[in-house]
């Protein structure tokens, strides 16, 4: 369908929609894992229940992402997002009711799906829509993301936890209750789905003369530009991969530093909740690091700093990472602030550039935005389900302190990878609208 004329102001607030429902859609996709304590206590999950129900996750978001930006890019349309975010909200606000670890991997699994499936359009369009300021417009936009996913992860568990208080009676919570009026939240998630397709179903992906301009580049410098965007999508992968592992660490820190403040050997479903409130802080000290860092960088990093950066940020978050375990060395009351600075670092180190990522393979490849995006974002997430894997592994072999040792030398290698990019191309890409 060819695009409908819009004056200027209408896209920027067609943008500004599409960038705040980013944000509902990634307050949606952490509302499992904010309250996997919790659902672990409750349906008695074991380690590794959580790590494949974690890592299922991301294998569903990232495998449907490069199915949906090439059907995107191939029919100029913006409908799979809205379908996929769709999924998502009815999936999630149910997860609540699973009964059994097999009804929670399909409700998590699906509902990552659909927030998958919103993620390239979405992107592309908010991409297409920023102007000259890609990157600036990308960093937004994945900013966006992170504030959801701090609000997912901060509010869903103390929401669950009041609802249990007025479902149950005095001094009795009903956490079944609680995690059942998680429903509740599909009526503000359906809304956004209704905002999204007005917002993006109208505008194209690409400027009109995108595939001329790349089909007219020299055959060497299309092949160069092809092997650029495999060494980030490789990159990507391993951060994602550390994302996924750290969401697997973080609430096995959580739940253990909550046991040993309690002098608990196991936990209750109260011990759970608590854990819970300790686990959103750590998870949305990551969000906050890579949104926060990665809007600064929007602003401020030129193309040709951007392999540097690329370089640069996960050797930092690799040493960050290799100081988690002596966070317990702190002074009693330093610990969890400490620890939370750290989650906060760790994702600078492995996120803030992501969204740097995207916009640079969309310079790159201006005849597949859409494509671009997904192998950015799902097509590198689709393989980030070996993170939670490995550290769990890991840690049963050698124990939580080694598991964190090991990821910071997997977020090393990303560093090592983007040492082979061609800066100078990067740099001379001319972002084309």
């Amino acid at each position: 369908m060819p695009a409908v004329p819009a004056l200027p102001g209408r896209i920027r607030t067609r943008r500004g929609v599409g960038i705040t429902v980013h944000a509902v859609c990634d307050y949606f996709s952490f509302v499992a894992v904010s309250m996997l304590p919790l659902l672990a206590t409750h349906l008695g999950l074991t380690t590794g229940q959580k790590a494949l129900l974690l890592g299922l996750g991301s294998v569903t978001s990232g495998l449907i992402q490069p199915v949906v930006a090439w059907l995107s890019d191939r029919w100029d349309s913006r409908k799979l997002s809205t379908m996929g975010l769709m999924l998502a909200v009815v999936c999630v606000s149910n997860i609540g009711r699973a009964e059994t670890f097999w009804q929670l991997l399909v409700l998590h699994g699906l509902g990552a799906m659909g927030i998958g499936a919103f993620h390239p359009p979405a992107a592309a369009a908010v991409g297409r829509m920023s102007g000259p300021r890609r990157s600036l417009g990308m960093a937004i936009f994945f900013l966006a993301g992170m504030i959801g996913g701090i609000g997912g992860n901060l509010t869903a568990p103390r929401y669950v936890e009041w609802m249990a208080r007025v479902t149950g009676t005095p001094g009795s919570p009903s956490y079944a209750g609680g995690l059942h009026a998680l429903t509740w939240l599909m009526i503000p998630g359906l809304l956004a789905c209704v905002l999204l397709g007005w917002a993006i179903h109208r505008t194209p992906h690409r400027h009109h003369g995108a595939r001329d301009h790349h089909a007219a580049l020299p055959a060497d410098e299309r092949r160069r530009r092809w092997i650029a965007v495999g060494v980030l999508y490789a990159s990507n992968i391993v951060r994602f991969s550390v994302n996924m592992a750290l969401v697997y660490l973080f609430v096995e820190w959580a739940e253990a530093h909550t046991l040993a403040s309690e002098g608990a050997a196991s936990l209750s479903n109260e011990l759970g909740a608590q854990a819970s409130r300790l686990n959103g802080p750590l998870q949305a000290g990551m969000q906050v690091g890579m949104g926060g860092v990665g809007l600064v960088l929007g602003f401020l990093l030129a193309p040709r700093l951007e392999k540097r950066a690329f370089v640069a940020f996960p050797l930092f978050g690799a040493g960050v990472i290799a100081l988690m375990p002596f966070a317990d060395a702190l002074p009693g009351s330093l610990v969890v602030p400490g620890a939370i600075s750290l989650s906060v670092l760790a994702g600078v180190g492995f996120g803030s550039v992501v969204p740097i990522t995207m916009a640079a393979a969309q310079r790159l490849l201006p005849h597949r935005t859409s494509l671009a995006s997904g192998m950015m974002l799902g097509g590198a997430w689709a393989f980030a389900f070996v993170g939670p894997q490995i550290a769990e592994r890991v840690q049963r072999a050698a124990g939580l302190d080694a598991a964190f040792f090991t990821i910071a030398g997997v977020l090393a290698l990303a560093g090592a990878l983007c040492a082979f990019l061609p800066g100078r191309l990067l740099a001379d890409a001319i972002d084309h609208q």
